[in-house]
């Protein structure tokens, strides 16, 4: 669609799983927007709490809240069964247990993306730990083009973590995704860093939304973000290996984005390192060795961060100053949520 004379359809896609806690703060603060054209997609993935009465309740208030009840079998085929359903000329994902800010989001998307229809639109989220702890992301701030040719601006919009491995922060034309079959991996945990990956290779062009409107709950008790597991760790090894391997060995501005993107996700594999047992530490640890390269050629703020201990230490220890880092970092974390 390319009709300055049209409004923009949005497909908000929200899939839910025993969030009865926050579920109704979530679907308000999108049904509050002043712009009405849109459609919510509420996927129930088998919750065994009272989050699909919720959802029904929701339904038979409003004629755009739309209900796909399905067995449990995790958030991928969740928002791919949500996303073969969409209407919408874009696609928006936000997770059930977060919520926006403002009534005014949608609107304001509607003129971005009614000045050039970009095929992508990225936008920042703030960090909501307790009601005193709201920590907002900005980092468009360091960026000068803030709209235009994506291939030409990608590595900027990596290096400032603009373009990350997440679902949530983005909106996506939907034919984009359909056509280009960019649908979710099954039975992997973080599946948002491969889709991302894939997803880079299909835009053209981006703007950034200038507000901070998405708004990431932290720490909540069952969220699949504070289980890290031994499988969890292994399926962001096998999708760093496969990544790194299919990245074309040419200088293009593109490829050196999709290195960095990818070199900013080794770094939270060295953190996570001993979270594995000795047998899989084994494993993985030549290929770990292998992408050191990845320390100093990569570019992203996070790199920046581990080169303060790469700096000063030999590599062999870097993942146990890490892993100390990241027993630190969730410690404050959960004491930000008590405050």
């Amino acid at each position: 669609m390319n009709n300055p004379n049209k409004n923009v359809f949005f497909s908000i896609i929200v899939p839910v799983y025993n969030v009865e806690n926050y579920l109704e703060q979530c679907i308000d603060s999108i049904l509050c927007q002043t712009y009405t054209n849109f459609e919510i997609i509420m996927v129930n993935d088998g919750s065994t709490d009272s989050s699909l009465k919720i959802c029904s309740l929701y339904e038979k208030k409003d004629p755009r809240n739309i209900i796909i009840n399905k067995e449990n079998s995790g958030l991928s085929d969740a928002r791919n069964v949500g996303l073969l359903r969409a209407k919408g000329d874009y696609v928006i994902f936000t997770d059930s247990d977060d919520y926006w800010e403002g009534n005014s989001v949608l609107e304001e998307l509607n003129h971005l993306i009614k000045e050039s229809y970009p095929d992508l639109i990225l936008h920042e989220e703030s960090r909501f730990f307790s009601k005193n702890h709201v920590k907002c992301k900005y980092n468009q701030q360091y960026i000068n083009n803030k709209e235009g040719d994506f291939k030409k601006e990608a590595e900027q919009l990596v290096y400032y973590d603009l373009f990350a491995a997440c679902a949530w922060d983005k909106i996506v034309k939907r034919t984009i995704l359909i056509e280009n079959e960019l649908f979710f991996p099954l039975g992997r945990k973080s599946e948002d860093m491969e889709w991302c990956s894939r997803l880079i290779n299909h835009i053209n062009t981006f703007a950034i939304y200038p507000k901070s409107f998405y708004i990431y709950r932290q720490g909540r008790l069952g969220s699949i973000t504070l289980q890290v597991s031994e499988n969890h760790v292994m399926d962001v090894y096998e999708m760093v290996k496969h990544g790194l391997n299919n990245i074309k060995h040419d200088e293009s501005s593109l490829n050196k984005a999709l290195r960095n993107y990818w070199a900013s996700i080794y770094v939270i594999l060295l953190k996570d390192f001993y979270i594995l047992s000795s047998s899989n530490r084994k494993a993985i640890w030549n290929d770990l060795v292998s992408w050191k390269h990845l320390l100093k050629e990569g570019r992203n703020i996070k790199l920046d961060k581990v080169m303060k201990f790469y700096n000063f230490v030999p590599f062999m220890m870097l993942p146990s100053f890490l892993y100390i880092y990241r027993i630190f970092n969730v410690l404050q974390k959960r004491y930000k949520t008590l405050n």
